[in-house]
């Protein structure tokens, strides 16, 4: 009785991330691809397979001046050129600062900071106007300030955990930075982009997209 082949541990996550994002009646039709080319390679995958991927989709999601400077590191380490951790990471932290700025559900914290906010101006004899304004005003200030924290603290916490990991090429260590956690930020930074979050299928899109560029690097492999 054959053994499936098993995929390395950061494979096995982005592709348990990549799983989540579909619609529950419809099996994806990526997972056929992919399970294609892992017998194919019989479960060795190799790293260059990571730059491959972000370099084709993940590092240009944004189309900005920063996400084509990581797609263009990875290009050069698809390539073999050896880029250092600090090149990865100065790199890095602008590009993953946009994405978790896009990724961040600003439209949802501030409904309920708005909410929050009537709630307490009405509860302290605000006028009809003064309700408004003040529930504005506390939402728009209270939600940026707290976009702007998530992603610069998720921009410097994941650049240089990733930097370190492409640099050596280092697979174990890519595994370590929870890239199923970045596959995610990706798919929601992507449907916020497109201004429908909240649609489960532009979501599901958005995951789809991401799983078709995984089975397209997975097949640009040499057996």
């Amino acid at each position: 009785m054959s053994v499936a082949p098993q995929p390395p541990a950061w494979l096995a996550a982005v592709l348990a991330a990549l799983a989540e994002g579909h619609d529950p009646a419809t099996p994806p039709a990526w997972w056929r691809r992919v399970d294609g080319e892992l017998d194919r390679l019989a479960g060795r995958v190799p790293f260059r397979v990571v730059y491959d991927w972000h370099a084709r989709v993940l590092a240009s999601a944004s189309g900005s001046d920063a996400g084509r400077r990581v797609g263009d590191l990875h290009r050069r380490a698809l390539a073999g050129d050896r880029v250092g951790a600090d090149e990865w990471r100065a790199a890095l932290r602008p590009a993953l600062r946009e994405l978790y700025r896009a990724a961040y559900p600003y439209a949802e914290a501030r409904a309920v900071a708005y909410a929050n906010a009537e709630v307490y101006a009405t509860a302290n004899g605000y006028g009809p106007d003064e309700v408004a304004g003040f529930a504005a005003h506390y939402a728009d200030l209270s939600t940026g300030a707290n976009a702007e924290a998530f992603a610069d603290a998720n921009a410097i916490a994941n650049a240089d955990a990733l930097a370190g990991a492409l640099a050596r090429a280092d697979e174990t260590a890519y595994a370590g930075t929870y890239p199923a956690a970045l596959v995610r930020a990706y798919a929601l930074a992507a449907a916020h982009r497109a201004g429908a979050a909240g649609a489960p299928r532009v979501l599901w899109t958005a995951y789809g997209r991401l799983a078709d560029a995984l089975a397209e690097s997975l097949s640009r492999v040499s057996d």
